[in-house]
């Protein structure tokens, strides 16, 4: 790189990368999380009334699963035009697509209005929006990757871009705490319309940004790939899978915190309070898992930090297990707290190192999106 690129990249320009790079990540798990209380709530009784309740309860799942097939195109896609256009052009359209849906879902009248143009109209917003968020990890995790490049704390860059995760986790668990009277009536569309205070300034600071250093110079050069979405799996099978078990360890463990955990807890009796007050100490533990990540894979390698933070979450969880059973509520809030911090919180920080690390320039936006999603896509 050019002295004349580095020195332009200072840290006030990472800050604003950092921020518009967390921000597309915070979205996507606000919504997550609000799509799919609405489609527990909300959504049957607005968009599916003619149906009986629990084929209404289905339905409106349905229609929230359809925004995940979408997400592995949507890599491609981006992670094609990412490669060959420019990071900054597929960085800026994926936020606007996500941004844009996610209101249109807010302000979408119900059947009442629509008749049977409404649930659908719901289901080809929720694709449009899969395809968007399809675009987002690979243009987070190239452009903090190349822009700090030269930078000494590189992996802190790097890791933020899954800080968005536990926020979005955090923000969502606050709004339907606050709406929860109004929610399913009202209370799930204002908290749609409440990302725009993320995705407006995120999108000022995406559009304000020039594009990567590195991949301009690739492009002066004539280096680019023809076809990196596929091109990615013949030159870099050995990086991919690598990424792929990361995400997976890490996309179970948060999943199965986020969704099953809920469920056990109230097997076996213990209060919807105690354990929201548990999750919230997750997330908390998750983000500065995020925060340290980078600290972390820099004091003991990146892959050596993988396998702590998968072996000491594997060491921990039976005996968190059996804290639940039997109701040891110190006990559980105790391993909580390192199993969302090592099993959650560092992995999101390391998976965008990772994945960012193991693929040269010309393949960067490909290899760091698509496995990340295909595997995600698997999970849930």
């Amino acid at each position: 790189m050019s002295a004349e690129h580095t020195q332009g990249i200072d840290t006030r320009t990472l800050t604003i990368l950092a921020f518009s790079a967390t921000a597309g990540t915070l979205v996507e798990l606000y919504d997550f999380f609000i799509y799919g209380y609405a489609a527990a709530s909300a959504f049957p009784g607005i968009f599916f009334p003619k149906l009986p309740p629990t084929q209404a309860l289905v339905f409106s799942f349905l229609a929230f699963g359809a925004g995940f097939p979408p997400r592995l195109v949507g890599a491609f896609i981006f992670g094609h035009f990412g490669d060959r256009a420019g990071r900054k052009f597929s960085f800026l359209l994926s936020i606007a697509i996500v941004g844009a849906t996610t209101c249109l879902t807010g302000l979408l009248p119900g059947y009442a209005s629509l008749g049977i143009v409404a649930p659908m109209l719901l289901v080809v917003l929720r694709i449009v929006q899969g395809i968007g968020l399809g675009g987002e990890f690979g243009g987070t995790s190239s452009l903090l990757a190349e822009f700090g490049a030269q930078r000494r704390s590189r992996a802190f860059w790097m890791s933020l871009a899954n800080l968005g995760i536990p926020l979005g986790g955090l923000a969502a668990s606050g709004v339907m705490l606050v709406m929860s009277r109004s929610f399913a009536t009202t209370g799930w569309r204002v908290a749609m319309l409440l990302s725009v205070v993320i995705v407006i300034p995120a999108l000022l600071a995406r559009y304000k940004l020039a594009d990567s250093p590195l991949f301009e110079r690739l492009k002066q050069r004539e280096e680019l790939a023809a076809l990196p979405s596929f091109g990615v799996f013949k030159m870099h099978a050995g990086p991919i899978f690598l990424v792929a078990l990361v995400v997976a360890f890490m996309s179970v463990d948060g999943f199965v915190m986020g969704t099953y955990f809920i469920s056990f807890m109230k097997f076996v009796g213990i209060p919807l309070a105690t354990t929201a007050v548990i999750l919230m100490l997750g997330r908390i533990a998750d983000a500065f898992g995020v925060l340290l990540s980078g600290p972390l894979a820099d004091f003991c390698k990146r892959r050596i930090a993988a396998y702590i933070a998968i072996g000491l979450t594997t060491l921990l969880s039976y005996p968190f297990v059996l804290a639940v059973l039997s109701k040891r509520i110190g006990l559980v809030m105790a391993l909580q707290i390192p199993i969302s911090f090592f099993g959650i919180g560092v992995l999101h920080g390391l998976a965008p190192i990772l994945a960012s690390e193991s693929f040269p320039t010309k393949f960067r936006y490909s290899g760091t999106g698509i496995p990340t999603i295909c595997v995600t896509f698997l999970v849930e």
